[in-house]
């Protein structure tokens, strides 16, 4: 028997310059790997010329450049302004831009709600106190955390994903009047939604796989490996000497 084919928009910011280059091999990746069985369009919100955008077969939505962290804690501001023509769609999913699709995606991901990737770096080891805002003042505020959600690959059915944006967009919002951002921006706000309306399809760290240190301390996290599925890249702009110190501490305290 024919499965049925749904209508899938894949959405994702591409802001500011250095960000660019992340867009060809990201698309292309998924267009290769990203739920192959039903009808996939790309829309991409993004500063990069017209004729660039174009070359990409997306559907460009032109956005002015801001400073991180704006890019990402306005994401839903952003998908929001053209929630007519999402709604057309069966599914929504958002995936970061400087990300990979390295293996075939298919209809696990599709379930009746939201769709949410487990944080690799907290995977299956709550003890190392995952990073929820922990500020009563924001409306992203956790008590006690039960899961630790990543932000870079997230999605589900429209409806749910649309509501689920509204309601973040309107907390983030109530910040913005408390001279207030969460901890983690609009990852925070996501883990405080998910509180409240757990997903339908909890996916593992394989869906949001790093791109090193896998033996040496991921592994050790995870007491396991995964067959990954998107993998995140290191950003070279964001290398530092103190970022490779950092890591290092990191690595030291297993």
């Amino acid at each position: 028997m024919r499965k049925e084919k749904y209508k899938i928009a894949l959405i994702g910011i591409c802001l500011n310059q250095h960000y660019w280059e992340y867009a060809t091999p990201m698309l292309e990746s998924a267009r290769r790997f990203f739920l192959t069985d039903h009808d996939v369009s790309y829309f991409l919100w993004s500063d990069m010329p017209e004729e660039t955008a174009e070359r990409l077969g997306v559907v460009h939505i032109p956005t002015e450049p801001i400073f991180w962290p704006m890019p990402t804690l306005m994401r839903y501001h952003l998908f929001l302004k053209e929630e007519e023509r999402l709604k057309e769609f069966d599914y929504i999913f958002y995936c970061d831009v400087d990300m990979l699709f390295v293996s075939k995606i298919g209809d696990e991901i599709l379930g009746d709600g939201l769709t949410a990737a487990d944080h690799p770096m907290y995977a299956l080891r709550p003890e190392l106190h995952f990073p929820v805002e922990k500020n009563p003042l924001s409306t992203a505020y956790i008590k006690i955390p039960e899961h630790y959600y990543a932000g870079g690959f997230q999605g589900g059915k429209s409806k749910d994903f649309i509501k689920a944006m509204k309601a973040i967009k309107k907390n983030i919002d109530k910040d913005f009047t408390k001279n207030y951002m969460a901890r983690w921006n609009d990852e925070s706000h996501w883990n405080r939604y998910l509180l409240d309306n757990p997903p339908a399809v909890n996916l593992s760290a394989a869906y949001v796989y790093p791109d090193s240190l896998i033996d040496d301390y991921y592994i050790k996290i995870w007491g396991k490996n995964y067959e990954p599925k998107i993998i995140t890249l290191t950003k070279k702009f964001s290398l530092s000497k103190e970022g490779g110190a950092a890591v290092q501490r990191f690595r030291e305290t297993f």
